[in-house]
């Protein structure tokens, strides 16, 4: 646990939330194995390298979210790099089961340190990550120093992009956002979700969890579109008929984030 985990401990106890902090402490103890078992895997299974001559580039206007809070009062930007060795080795079968032979792609918006493009990267996935705010990328943290400008850019994903790779488009049998929905401002989602289907593959995977609950850091709540699960599959059946829901198999603490919550959205592409 780093040291900014201590005060957020401390809090759950004062307020006497044990069932809660069991339940914190059980998910990190079941990732950490599990992160183990994929240093396994890759050990006792080599991967191939990703493809020679990849070449990702970002197209933009927009390269940081600079109105968004998360920018100017950076807190998960500055914090997380997370990863899950379950959901990467789960979605490395599954997709592979269903395009065998093919080099697999994925897309992770909001990837703040890139943990989890870097471990599928290492599966020999074409992985990219796009970051709203260039505070990792200043302070060189988690893995921009050796991923920055090749597979992890800035950008505000609430506005038009495109992910290149030579001239063709990226795109993904994964798409990836681990509580970064309610980051975005309303009128931004219809921009977003067709960044999301221009860069998704028929066949393709949409993946995100999300809360409801406000989080707030220095006065500033960084939660601005506050929908629970209904309420966001609602609004993708009704805005986004592309995607179809689709059951992963997987419990709630087996994909690479969650809440108390446990709200995952889990879709496919229609073919």
């Amino acid at each position: 646990m780093t040291l900014r985990g201590v005060p957020w401990v401390l809090g759950l106890i004062a307020r006497g939330q044990f069932k809660t902090l069991w339940i914190e402490f059980h998910f990190r103890y079941y990732r950490s194995r599990w992160n183990a078992k994929l240093e396994e895997s890759l050990k006792a299974t080599p991967r191939p390298s990703v493809p020679a001559g990849t070449q990702i580039r970002l197209e933009t206007e927009h390269p940081v979210a600079y109105k968004s809070p998360d920018h100017l009062v950076p807190w998960g930007t500055k914090y997380d790099n997370s990863t899950h060795g379950k959901f990467i080795l789960h979605m490395e079968e599954r997709i592979g089961a269903s395009v065998p032979g093919r080099c697999r792609r994925s897309l992770d918006l909001g990837c703040s340190g890139g943990g989890l493009v870097y471990d599928f990267l290492r599966l020999g996935w074409v992985a990219v990550g796009l970051e709203g705010s260039d505070f990792s990328l200043k302070h060189g943290r988690a893995h921009w120093p050796e991923l920055a400008g090749k597979h992890l850019f800035t950008c505000d994903i609430g506005k038009p992009f495109r992910v290149l790779d030579g001239e063709a488009l990226h795109q993904c049998d994964l798409i990836t956002m681990w509580e970064v929905l309610e980051h975005i401002r309303a009128e931004e989602l219809p921009t977003l979700f067709e960044n999301i289907l221009k860069h998704l593959q028929p066949g393709g995977y949409f993946v995100a969890s999300t809360t409801s609950e406000p989080d707030i850091h220095d006065g500033v709540d960084l939660h601005q579109t506050k929908l629970t699960n209904a309420e966001w599959r609602q609004w993708v059946a009704k805005n986004r008929p592309e995607l179809e829901w689709v059951d992963l198999g997987l419990e709630y603490y087996q994909f690479v984030r969650y809440n108390q919550e446990r709200s995952v959205l889990t879709y496919r592409r229609k073919s």
